[in-house]
């Protein structure tokens, strides 16, 4: 599932990319940015393609903000911390992708090819120790960070799953500000 459909609005594009909601209604009117008008008169702005504006831009200040298409990919069976998960991150400029089990996340990993990976410890078909395993003892994933996550949270899990080459560990009734916040901090560990 792609998220490239998602609609925003004026303030919200301009709090992405740091500019004035003047500045945004500007490139609407002008046609650099191409916007919808709903029934009431309020336009509203396809996030792809402010992608778009901000790639042809090339607008650093946007990038700070997640929007240059840091990849996150949800992988949980639970439907409701999917979707959850699914909307903290977009709601803070990430690209988002998801699998409900280890062996539908090795196919996204393998297409959509995530910076960082939230991963559940217990599902069906393949369980997180073993994805989190694969991931790093492969050359071409070693580089993905991996937050995992869990309902069970208790030291031999976190050993465990750090001992397999995750990065941070979280119970999943963590404050998500917290896992957003360690999300940013490996990304730019990553960079520097």
């Amino acid at each position: 599932m792609k998220f490239d459909d998602e609609i925003i609005t004026v303030t919200e594009a301009a709090k992405l990319c740091k500019v004035t909601r003047a500045t945004i209604w500007r490139w609407i009117k002008s046609g650099v940015l191409t916007a919808g008008v709903t029934a009431g008169g309020h336009y509203r702005i396809f996030r792809k393609d402010l992608h778009t504006l901000i790639e042809s831009k090339e607008m650093t200040n946007c990038s700070r903000t997640g929007i240059n298409t840091y990849k996150v990919l949800i992988v949980d069976d639970d439907p409701s911390v999917r979707k959850f998960f699914i909307a903290a991150f977009m709601k803070n400029g990430f690209e988002v992708d998801a699998a409900s089990d280890g062996f539908e996340a090795g196919i996204k990993i393998a297409t959509f090819q995530p910076h960082i990976v939230i991963l559940d410890l217990y599902m069906p078909k393949l369980d997180g120790f073993e994805v989190c395993r694969q991931l790093k003892n492969n050359n071409g994933t070693s580089t993905i960070k991996i937050i995992a996550i869990s309902g069970h949270e208790n030291q031999k899990n976190r050993e465990k799953i750090l001992s397999c080459g995750a990065d941070r560990f979280f119970e999943k009734s963590a404050d998500i500000k917290v896992i957003i916040s360690e999300t940013n901090k490996l990304i730019r560990s990553e960079e520097m």
